[in-house]
Protein backbone atom coordinates (compact mmCIF):
# COMPACT_ATOMS: atom_id res chain seq x y z
CA UNK A 1 0.00 0.00 0.00
CA UNK A 2 1.65 3.49 -0.86
CA UNK A 3 1.93 5.79 1.48
CA UNK A 4 0.34 8.58 2.09
CA UNK A 5 2.08 12.07 1.74
CA UNK A 6 2.61 13.83 4.86
CA UNK A 7 1.38 17.09 6.04
CA UNK A 8 -0.65 17.35 2.95
CA UNK A 9 -3.62 14.92 3.37
CA UNK A 10 -4.84 14.69 6.71
CA UNK A 11 -5.86 11.19 7.84
CA UNK A 12 -9.46 9.49 8.04
CA UNK A 13 -9.51 8.74 12.04
CA UNK A 14 -12.37 6.24 12.44
CA UNK A 15 -13.03 5.76 16.35
CA UNK A 16 -15.23 2.74 17.41
CA UNK A 17 -18.35 3.93 17.95
CA UNK A 18 -18.09 7.13 16.50
CA UNK A 19 -19.78 7.65 13.03
CA UNK A 20 -18.03 10.28 11.26
CA UNK A 21 -18.85 13.29 10.93
CA UNK A 22 -20.31 12.80 14.47
CA UNK A 23 -18.17 15.84 16.15
CA UNK A 24 -19.90 18.98 16.63
CA UNK A 25 -18.28 22.34 17.06
CA UNK A 26 -19.63 24.31 19.63
CA UNK A 27 -21.15 27.95 18.64
CA UNK A 28 -18.21 30.32 19.59
CA UNK A 29 -16.03 27.84 17.38
CA UNK A 30 -13.81 27.24 20.71
CA UNK A 31 -13.20 23.37 19.90
CA UNK A 32 -12.57 24.26 15.98
CA UNK A 33 -8.63 23.87 15.35
CA UNK A 34 -7.48 26.07 12.84
CA UNK A 35 -3.87 26.71 11.52
CA UNK A 36 -2.46 30.22 12.43
CA UNK A 37 -2.33 32.75 8.94
CA UNK A 38 1.12 32.90 8.74
CA UNK A 39 3.54 33.28 11.29
CA UNK A 40 2.78 34.94 14.30
CA UNK A 41 3.10 38.04 15.49
CA UNK A 42 4.98 36.88 18.77
CA UNK A 43 8.29 35.00 18.08
CA UNK A 44 10.29 34.67 20.97
CA UNK A 45 14.35 34.48 20.39
CA UNK A 46 16.21 32.99 22.79
CA UNK A 47 19.48 34.79 22.04
CA UNK A 48 17.47 38.15 21.48
CA UNK A 49 15.06 38.29 24.65
CA UNK A 50 13.11 41.44 23.40
CA UNK A 51 9.06 40.76 22.89
CA UNK A 52 6.91 42.59 21.36
CA UNK A 53 3.54 43.54 22.71
CA UNK A 54 1.58 42.32 19.81
CA UNK A 55 -0.11 39.45 20.03
CA UNK A 56 -0.95 36.37 17.27
CA UNK A 57 -4.16 36.77 15.56
CA UNK A 58 -4.86 33.05 15.83
CA UNK A 59 -7.44 33.43 18.06
CA UNK A 60 -11.21 31.73 16.38
CA UNK A 61 -12.74 34.80 18.51
CA UNK A 62 -12.07 38.75 18.20
CA UNK A 63 -12.09 41.01 21.01
CA UNK A 64 -15.15 43.26 19.50
CA UNK A 65 -17.36 40.11 20.14
CA UNK A 66 -17.31 40.63 23.52
CA UNK A 67 -19.59 42.01 25.14
CA UNK A 68 -19.36 44.40 28.15
CA UNK A 69 -15.72 43.09 28.79
CA UNK A 70 -13.05 45.53 28.50
CA UNK A 71 -9.26 44.19 27.25
CA UNK A 72 -6.33 43.91 29.82
CA UNK A 73 -3.40 45.76 28.92
CA UNK A 74 -0.71 43.37 27.38
CA UNK A 75 -2.65 40.35 27.70
CA UNK A 76 -4.95 38.54 25.92
CA UNK A 77 -8.66 38.60 26.90
CA UNK A 78 -10.01 34.57 26.63
CA UNK A 79 -13.41 35.43 25.57
CA UNK A 80 -14.77 36.05 29.12
CA UNK A 81 -12.35 38.65 30.18
CA UNK A 82 -10.05 36.70 32.12
CA UNK A 83 -6.44 37.87 31.67
CA UNK A 84 -4.32 34.66 29.84
CA UNK A 85 -1.31 33.85 32.36
CA UNK A 86 0.61 33.48 29.42
CA UNK A 87 0.21 37.00 27.84
CA UNK A 88 -0.84 39.15 31.02
CA UNK A 89 2.81 39.89 31.67
CA UNK A 90 4.57 40.65 28.16
CA UNK A 91 7.64 42.84 28.91
CA UNK A 92 8.54 45.27 26.65
CA UNK A 93 12.11 46.33 25.54
CA UNK A 94 12.55 48.79 27.53
CA UNK A 95 12.25 46.41 30.79
CA UNK A 96 15.15 44.79 31.96
CA UNK A 97 15.52 41.80 29.73
CA UNK A 98 17.59 39.94 31.63
CA UNK A 99 15.71 39.32 34.19
CA UNK A 100 14.90 35.68 35.34
CA UNK A 101 12.08 33.93 37.02
CA UNK A 102 12.62 32.91 40.30
CA UNK A 103 12.64 29.29 40.91
CA UNK A 104 12.42 29.36 44.70
CA UNK A 105 9.33 31.03 45.06
CA UNK A 106 7.54 29.00 42.15
CA UNK A 107 8.59 25.66 44.14
CA UNK A 108 6.25 27.43 46.94
CA UNK A 109 3.42 28.15 44.49
CA UNK A 110 3.27 25.25 42.22
CA UNK A 111 -0.21 24.21 42.74
CA UNK A 112 -0.61 21.73 39.49
CA UNK A 113 1.54 18.58 40.75
CA UNK A 114 2.43 16.09 38.01
CA UNK A 115 1.16 12.79 39.30
CA UNK A 116 -1.05 14.50 41.71
CA UNK A 117 -3.16 11.85 43.98
CA UNK A 118 -6.73 11.29 43.12
CA UNK A 119 -9.48 9.48 44.88
CA UNK A 120 -11.03 8.06 41.81
CA UNK A 121 -11.03 4.28 41.60
CA UNK A 122 -9.83 4.19 38.05
CA UNK A 123 -7.51 5.87 35.98
CA UNK A 124 -6.18 5.66 32.08
CA UNK A 125 -3.03 4.81 30.27
CA UNK A 126 -3.17 5.44 27.11
CA UNK A 127 0.13 4.49 24.68
CA UNK A 128 1.03 5.16 21.34
CA UNK A 129 3.03 2.80 18.77
CA UNK A 130 5.56 2.62 15.94
CA UNK A 131 2.70 1.05 13.55
CA UNK A 132 0.70 4.62 14.35
CA UNK A 133 -2.00 2.99 16.75
CA UNK A 134 -3.25 4.41 20.02
CA UNK A 135 -4.62 2.18 22.86
CA UNK A 136 -6.29 3.27 25.72
CA UNK A 137 -6.98 1.02 28.57
CA UNK A 138 -9.03 1.76 31.81
CA UNK A 139 -7.37 0.30 35.30
CA UNK A 140 -9.74 -0.28 37.69
CA UNK A 141 -8.33 -0.18 41.13
CA UNK A 142 -11.44 -0.12 43.18
CA UNK A 143 -10.65 -3.97 45.02
CA UNK A 144 -6.76 -3.62 44.83
CA UNK A 145 -5.59 -3.60 48.30
CA UNK A 146 -1.61 -2.90 47.97
CA UNK A 147 -0.79 -4.05 51.56
CA UNK A 148 -2.60 -7.63 50.72
CA UNK A 149 -0.39 -9.72 48.82
CA UNK A 150 -3.81 -11.92 47.83
CA UNK A 151 -5.19 -8.63 46.72
CA UNK A 152 -7.33 -8.75 43.84
CA UNK A 153 -5.16 -7.30 41.08
CA UNK A 154 -5.89 -4.07 39.09
CA UNK A 155 -8.42 -4.96 36.41
CA UNK A 156 -7.40 -3.87 32.74
CA UNK A 157 -10.17 -2.88 30.61
CA UNK A 158 -9.65 -1.59 26.72
CA UNK A 159 -11.52 1.38 25.97
CA UNK A 160 -10.27 2.14 22.71
CA UNK A 161 -7.80 0.98 19.76
CA UNK A 162 -7.38 2.62 16.80
CA UNK A 163 -5.10 4.22 14.22
CA UNK A 164 -4.46 7.87 15.36
CA UNK A 165 -2.11 9.32 12.88
CA UNK A 166 -0.05 8.47 9.10
CA UNK A 167 3.10 7.97 11.25
CA UNK A 168 4.82 6.81 14.32
CA UNK A 169 3.30 8.13 17.09
CA UNK A 170 5.85 9.61 19.09
CA UNK A 171 4.38 11.28 22.08
CA UNK A 172 0.78 11.96 24.16
CA UNK A 173 -0.05 13.94 26.82
CA UNK A 174 -3.18 14.48 28.89
CA UNK A 175 -4.86 17.08 30.47
CA UNK A 176 -4.63 17.00 34.39
CA UNK A 177 -6.66 17.52 37.27
CA UNK A 178 -9.03 15.68 35.27
CA UNK A 179 -9.33 17.33 32.09
CA UNK A 180 -10.96 16.26 29.33
CA UNK A 181 -7.99 16.84 26.72
CA UNK A 182 -5.57 13.98 25.25
CA UNK A 183 -2.92 15.20 22.69
CA UNK A 184 -0.83 13.23 20.51
CA UNK A 185 2.37 14.22 18.66
CA UNK A 186 3.45 12.13 15.34
CA UNK A 187 6.15 11.50 12.29
CA UNK A 188 3.32 13.26 10.26
CA UNK A 189 3.93 16.56 11.71
CA UNK A 190 0.59 16.84 13.08
CA UNK A 191 -0.37 17.60 17.04
CA UNK A 192 -3.69 15.78 16.91
CA UNK A 193 -6.40 16.73 19.84
CA UNK A 194 -9.10 14.41 21.41
CA UNK A 195 -11.54 14.38 23.29
CA UNK A 196 -11.09 11.54 26.32
CA UNK A 197 -14.91 11.80 27.77
CA UNK A 198 -16.38 11.55 24.67
CA UNK A 199 -13.47 9.59 22.69
CA UNK A 200 -14.11 11.90 19.21
CA UNK A 201 -11.45 13.69 17.51
CA UNK A 202 -11.43 17.32 17.54
CA UNK A 203 -8.79 18.25 15.51
CA UNK A 204 -5.11 18.70 14.09
CA UNK A 205 -2.56 21.30 14.74
CA UNK A 206 -0.58 21.86 12.11
CA UNK A 207 2.35 24.62 12.97
CA UNK A 208 4.97 22.80 13.06
CA UNK A 209 6.79 21.39 9.68
CA UNK A 210 9.01 18.77 11.45
CA UNK A 211 7.92 15.57 13.65
CA UNK A 212 6.35 16.46 16.98
CA UNK A 213 9.10 15.39 19.32
CA UNK A 214 7.11 15.77 23.06
CA UNK A 215 3.95 17.46 24.50
CA UNK A 216 3.04 18.64 27.72
CA UNK A 217 0.18 20.63 28.99
CA UNK A 218 1.61 22.79 31.70
CA UNK A 219 -2.43 23.57 33.16
CA UNK A 220 -5.89 22.61 31.90
CA UNK A 221 -5.52 25.39 29.47
CA UNK A 222 -2.45 24.99 27.61
CA UNK A 223 0.01 22.85 25.66
CA UNK A 224 3.22 23.07 24.69
CA UNK A 225 4.69 21.32 21.46
CA UNK A 226 8.00 20.35 20.61
CA UNK A 227 9.36 19.44 17.33
CA UNK A 228 12.15 18.90 15.51
CA UNK A 229 12.06 21.90 13.19
CA UNK A 230 13.68 23.48 16.30
CA UNK A 231 10.39 25.82 18.17
CA UNK A 232 8.13 25.39 20.74
CA UNK A 233 4.29 26.18 20.14
CA UNK A 234 2.19 27.32 23.27
CA UNK A 235 -1.36 26.63 22.64
CA UNK A 236 -4.64 27.23 24.16
CA UNK A 237 -7.12 24.97 25.06
CA UNK A 238 -10.16 27.20 24.55
CA UNK A 239 -10.08 28.16 21.45
CA UNK A 240 -6.24 26.28 20.23
CA UNK A 241 -5.25 29.81 19.20
CA UNK A 242 -1.30 29.71 19.06
CA UNK A 243 -0.29 32.08 21.62
CA UNK A 244 3.79 31.89 21.12
CA UNK A 245 6.27 30.03 19.58
CA UNK A 246 9.45 29.98 21.59
CA UNK A 247 12.54 29.79 19.41
CA UNK A 248 16.12 29.35 20.43
CA UNK A 249 17.58 25.94 19.55
CA UNK A 250 19.16 25.40 16.61
CA UNK A 251 18.24 21.97 16.07
CA UNK A 252 15.69 18.95 16.94
CA UNK A 253 14.21 19.66 20.43
CA UNK A 254 13.88 16.20 21.76
CA UNK A 255 12.03 16.88 25.22
CA UNK A 256 10.56 19.58 27.07
CA UNK A 257 9.17 19.50 30.50
CA UNK A 258 6.87 22.51 32.93
CA UNK A 259 7.93 23.15 36.53
CA UNK A 260 4.85 22.22 38.54
CA UNK A 261 3.75 26.09 38.86
CA UNK A 262 3.32 26.24 35.10
CA UNK A 263 5.84 29.08 34.63
CA UNK A 264 8.96 27.81 33.63
CA UNK A 265 10.01 24.96 30.72
CA UNK A 266 12.91 22.99 30.25
CA UNK A 267 13.79 21.65 26.84
CA UNK A 268 16.78 19.62 25.50
CA UNK A 269 17.72 18.62 22.08
CA UNK A 270 20.62 18.14 18.88
CA UNK A 271 22.93 21.28 19.76
CA UNK A 272 23.82 19.78 23.23
CA UNK A 273 22.46 22.70 25.15
CA UNK A 274 19.73 22.75 27.89
CA UNK A 275 17.62 26.02 27.51
CA UNK A 276 15.09 27.52 30.51
CA UNK A 277 11.73 29.44 29.23
CA UNK A 278 10.48 31.80 31.21
CA UNK A 279 6.56 31.54 29.99
CA UNK A 280 5.16 34.44 32.05
CA UNK A 281 7.28 36.84 29.73
CA UNK A 282 7.67 34.35 26.60
CA UNK A 283 11.41 33.98 26.42
CA UNK A 284 14.65 32.47 26.95
CA UNK A 285 15.88 32.68 30.82
CA UNK A 286 18.81 31.14 30.66
CA UNK A 287 21.46 28.09 28.73
CA UNK A 288 23.46 25.65 29.94
CA UNK A 289 26.11 23.77 27.63
CA UNK A 290 25.41 19.82 28.07
CA UNK A 291 28.57 18.95 25.89
CA UNK A 292 26.36 16.08 24.90
CA UNK A 293 22.87 15.60 22.75
CA UNK A 294 20.26 15.13 25.90
CA UNK A 295 17.25 12.65 25.12
CA UNK A 296 15.15 13.36 28.13
CA UNK A 297 14.51 16.50 30.74
CA UNK A 298 12.56 16.26 33.65
CA UNK A 299 11.46 18.11 36.86
CA UNK A 300 11.12 16.46 39.99
CA UNK A 301 7.50 16.84 41.96
CA UNK A 302 8.81 19.31 44.22
CA UNK A 303 10.50 21.78 41.42
CA UNK A 304 13.35 22.42 43.28
CA UNK A 305 15.67 20.17 40.86
CA UNK A 306 15.53 18.12 37.82
CA UNK A 307 17.20 15.47 35.93
CA UNK A 308 18.59 14.89 32.18
CA UNK A 309 19.14 11.65 30.40
CA UNK A 310 21.72 11.11 27.89
CA UNK A 311 23.54 8.23 26.03
CA UNK A 312 25.97 8.89 28.99
CA UNK A 313 23.63 8.20 32.10
CA UNK A 314 21.50 10.69 33.81
CA UNK A 315 22.41 13.91 35.71
CA UNK A 316 20.78 15.78 38.45
CA UNK A 317 20.54 19.26 38.53
CA UNK A 318 19.23 21.75 41.08
CA UNK A 319 17.33 24.79 39.38
CA UNK A 320 20.34 27.10 39.54
CA UNK A 321 21.49 24.56 37.04
CA UNK A 322 25.01 22.97 38.99
CA UNK A 323 24.85 19.23 38.51
CA UNK A 324 24.55 17.73 42.32
CA UNK A 325 24.15 13.77 40.96
CA UNK A 326 25.05 11.45 38.70
CA UNK A 327 23.53 8.05 37.10
CA UNK A 328 26.61 6.87 34.62
CA UNK A 329 25.41 3.67 32.49
CA UNK A 330 27.60 1.98 29.98
CA UNK A 331 24.16 1.06 28.33
CA UNK A 332 21.42 3.29 27.07
CA UNK A 333 18.67 4.16 29.14
CA UNK A 334 14.90 5.66 28.27
CA UNK A 335 12.95 7.92 29.98
CA UNK A 336 12.71 9.31 33.72
CA UNK A 337 10.33 9.77 36.12
CA UNK A 338 10.66 11.21 39.72
CA UNK A 339 8.20 10.06 42.62
CA UNK A 340 7.86 10.82 45.89
CA UNK A 341 6.80 7.99 48.69
CA UNK A 342 6.44 10.03 51.84
CA UNK A 343 9.73 11.28 52.79
CA UNK A 344 11.65 9.28 50.17
CA UNK A 345 12.38 10.12 46.77
CA UNK A 346 12.75 8.09 43.87
CA UNK A 347 14.33 8.49 40.50
CA UNK A 348 12.38 5.85 37.89
CA UNK A 349 14.69 4.93 34.32
CA UNK A 350 13.93 2.14 31.86
CA UNK A 351 16.78 0.02 30.72
CA UNK A 352 17.58 -1.50 26.84
CA UNK A 353 17.25 -5.27 28.77
CA UNK A 354 13.57 -4.28 29.54
CA UNK A 355 13.73 -3.47 33.60
CA UNK A 356 12.68 -0.59 35.59
CA UNK A 357 15.67 0.69 38.03
CA UNK A 358 14.95 2.29 40.97
CA UNK A 359 17.34 5.14 41.96
CA UNK A 360 16.83 6.63 45.75
CA UNK A 361 18.15 10.39 45.96
CA UNK A 362 19.56 11.64 48.84
CA UNK A 363 21.01 15.42 47.57
CA UNK A 364 22.31 16.53 51.26
CA UNK A 365 25.21 18.37 50.93
CA UNK A 366 27.27 15.77 52.60
CA UNK A 367 26.18 12.83 49.96
CA UNK A 368 26.52 15.46 47.02
CA UNK A 369 30.13 15.42 48.19
CA UNK A 370 30.33 11.77 48.35
CA UNK A 371 28.67 11.53 44.93
CA UNK A 372 26.54 9.56 46.55
CA UNK A 373 23.20 11.15 45.74
CA UNK A 374 21.64 8.71 43.75
CA UNK A 375 21.43 4.87 45.39
CA UNK A 376 20.23 2.22 43.19
CA UNK A 377 17.34 0.47 45.69
CA UNK A 378 15.26 -2.04 43.25
CA UNK A 379 14.43 -3.37 40.36
CA UNK A 380 10.71 -4.06 39.04
CA UNK A 381 10.71 -6.73 36.36
CA UNK A 382 8.08 -7.69 32.99
CA UNK A 383 9.54 -6.73 30.04
CA UNK A 384 11.32 -8.68 27.37
CA UNK A 385 12.64 -5.40 25.74
CA UNK A 386 13.35 -1.94 25.74
CA UNK A 387 11.32 0.20 27.95
CA UNK A 388 10.37 3.38 25.78
CA UNK A 389 8.12 5.22 28.00
CA UNK A 390 7.38 5.66 31.90
CA UNK A 391 4.22 7.29 33.74
CA UNK A 392 3.37 7.48 36.99
CA UNK A 393 0.06 8.17 38.79
CA UNK A 394 -0.69 8.49 42.62
CA UNK A 395 -3.96 6.98 44.07
CA UNK A 396 -6.05 6.85 46.92
CA UNK A 397 -7.18 3.79 47.92
CA UNK A 398 -8.48 2.45 51.03
CA UNK A 399 -5.38 1.22 52.43
CA UNK A 400 -3.48 4.56 52.22
CA UNK A 401 -2.16 6.12 48.75
CA UNK A 402 -0.56 4.22 46.12
CA UNK A 403 1.98 4.85 43.55
CA UNK A 404 0.62 3.16 40.34
CA UNK A 405 3.39 2.92 37.35
CA UNK A 406 3.00 2.47 33.99
CA UNK A 407 5.60 1.43 31.12
CA UNK A 408 5.64 0.25 27.66
CA UNK A 409 7.92 -1.84 25.65
CA UNK A 410 9.26 -2.44 22.36
CA UNK A 411 7.79 -6.04 23.35
CA UNK A 412 4.18 -4.96 23.32
CA UNK A 413 3.56 -5.20 26.32
CA UNK A 414 1.95 -2.35 29.01
CA UNK A 415 2.67 -2.96 32.57
CA UNK A 416 1.13 -1.56 35.91
CA UNK A 417 3.35 -1.97 38.93
CA UNK A 418 2.97 -0.86 42.13
CA UNK A 419 5.48 0.94 43.44
CA UNK A 420 5.06 1.18 47.05
CA UNK A 421 4.62 -2.87 47.25
CA UNK A 422 8.02 -2.69 45.57
CA UNK A 423 9.08 0.10 47.96
CA UNK A 424 8.37 -2.66 51.21
CA UNK A 425 11.49 -4.34 50.59
CA UNK A 426 13.90 -1.81 48.79
CA UNK A 427 17.48 -1.86 50.16
CA UNK A 428 20.86 -0.33 48.28
CA UNK A 429 22.12 -3.79 46.10
CA UNK A 430 25.02 -3.88 43.65
CA UNK A 431 23.12 -6.17 41.29
CA UNK A 432 19.92 -6.06 39.34
CA UNK A 433 18.68 -10.33 39.86
CA UNK A 434 15.57 -9.14 42.48
CA UNK A 435 12.43 -8.13 40.41
CA UNK A 436 9.30 -7.04 41.30
CA UNK A 437 6.60 -8.18 38.82
CA UNK A 438 4.13 -6.20 37.64
CA UNK A 439 0.67 -6.15 38.90
CA UNK A 440 -1.36 -5.70 35.81
CA UNK A 441 -0.23 -6.41 32.15
CA UNK A 442 -2.28 -5.95 29.22
CA UNK A 443 -0.40 -7.19 25.93
CA UNK A 444 -0.64 -5.06 22.51
CA UNK A 445 0.15 -8.88 20.27
CA UNK A 446 3.19 -7.06 18.31
CA UNK A 447 3.10 -3.12 18.47
CA UNK A 448 6.30 -2.03 19.04
CA UNK A 449 5.20 1.02 22.08
CA UNK A 450 6.77 4.17 21.41
CA UNK A 451 5.57 6.42 24.23
CA UNK A 452 2.45 6.72 27.05
CA UNK A 453 0.91 8.74 29.39
CA UNK A 454 -1.34 8.34 32.44
CA UNK A 455 -4.98 10.45 32.99
CA UNK A 456 -7.54 10.75 35.89
CA UNK A 457 -10.74 9.69 34.87
CA UNK A 458 -13.53 12.14 34.90
CA UNK A 459 -16.10 11.50 37.28
CA UNK A 460 -19.34 12.45 35.78
CA UNK A 461 -22.69 10.90 35.71
CA UNK A 462 -23.34 6.52 35.86
CA UNK A 463 -24.39 4.93 33.01
CA UNK A 464 -27.23 4.10 34.93
CA UNK A 465 -28.08 8.02 35.76
CA UNK A 466 -27.23 8.48 31.41
CA UNK A 467 -29.54 4.92 30.55
CA UNK A 468 -32.54 6.43 32.41
CA UNK A 469 -32.36 9.73 31.23
CA UNK A 470 -32.15 8.35 27.35
CA UNK A 471 -34.98 6.09 28.19
CA UNK A 472 -36.99 8.82 29.73
CA UNK A 473 -36.36 11.26 26.90
CA UNK A 474 -36.48 8.60 23.79
CA UNK A 475 -39.21 6.33 25.32
CA UNK A 476 -36.74 3.03 24.97
CA UNK A 477 -33.75 2.24 26.22
CA UNK A 478 -31.36 3.04 22.89
CA UNK A 479 -28.16 4.75 22.98
CA UNK A 480 -28.09 8.53 21.93
CA UNK A 481 -26.09 8.95 18.44
CA UNK A 482 -22.68 8.98 19.78
CA UNK A 483 -22.46 6.71 22.54
CA UNK A 484 -19.53 4.44 22.52
CA UNK A 485 -19.51 0.53 23.96
CA UNK A 486 -22.63 0.90 25.38
CA UNK A 487 -21.30 3.67 27.50
CA UNK A 488 -18.77 3.61 30.78
CA UNK A 489 -19.49 5.47 33.97
CA UNK A 490 -17.24 8.08 33.22
CA UNK A 491 -17.76 9.12 29.95
CA UNK A 492 -20.81 11.49 29.11
CA UNK A 493 -23.65 9.44 26.11
CA UNK A 494 -24.85 12.32 24.77
CA UNK A 495 -23.34 15.05 22.04
CA UNK A 496 -24.06 17.69 24.80
CA UNK A 497 -22.21 18.50 27.93
CA UNK A 498 -22.97 17.38 31.29
CA UNK A 499 -23.45 19.77 34.21
CA UNK A 500 -20.38 18.29 35.56
CA UNK A 501 -18.56 19.28 32.25
CA UNK A 502 -19.84 22.94 32.23
CA UNK A 503 -19.00 23.24 36.10
CA UNK A 504 -15.71 22.06 34.92
CA UNK A 505 -14.91 24.45 31.48
CA UNK A 506 -16.00 27.44 33.82
CA UNK A 507 -13.36 26.43 36.36
CA UNK A 508 -10.83 26.01 33.44
CA UNK A 509 -11.70 29.79 32.42
CA UNK A 510 -11.22 30.95 35.74
CA UNK A 511 -7.87 28.98 36.17
CA UNK A 512 -6.01 31.78 35.65
CA UNK A 513 -7.61 33.89 38.22
CA UNK A 514 -7.39 31.05 40.78
CA UNK A 515 -4.08 29.91 40.38
CA UNK A 516 -1.83 32.82 39.21
CA UNK A 517 -1.91 36.42 40.27
CA UNK A 518 -0.69 39.08 37.73
CA UNK A 519 1.99 41.62 38.09
CA UNK A 520 0.59 44.85 37.92
CA UNK A 521 2.27 47.01 35.07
Amino acid sequence: MPKAPVNKTKPQVTIPGVKAGNIKAKKNGANRVKKPAGKPRVQVSFEDAGTASNLPESSTRKTDDVKGKGRAQGGSDNGDGDVDMYTANLKTDDEDEDQKPDISKLNEEARIQKGSSTRNEKFLVIAGSYEKNMYGLEIDVKDYQSSNPDTTPPIVKPIFIFPAHLSCIKTVAASPGGGKFLASGSDDEFVKVWDLRRRKEIGSLSQHVGSITSLVFPTRSHLLAASEDATISLFRTRDWALLRSLKGHSGRINSIDVHPSGKVALSVGKDKTLKMWDLMRGRGAASLALGVEAEVVKFSRNGKHFAVLTPQGIDVYTTRMTKIGSIPSFKRLHDIVFVETGETELLLTGTEEGKLLLYRLDLSSESVEKATACQLVGTLGGHSNRIKAISHMKMELADGPVDFISTVSSDGKINIHDLSRAAMGMKSVSVEDDETPPVATYDTKGSRLVCCCTAEVFRGKSQAQVKTEVKHETGVGKEEEGSIDGGDDFYSQSGEESEEEQEENAEDEQEVEGEYEMEDE
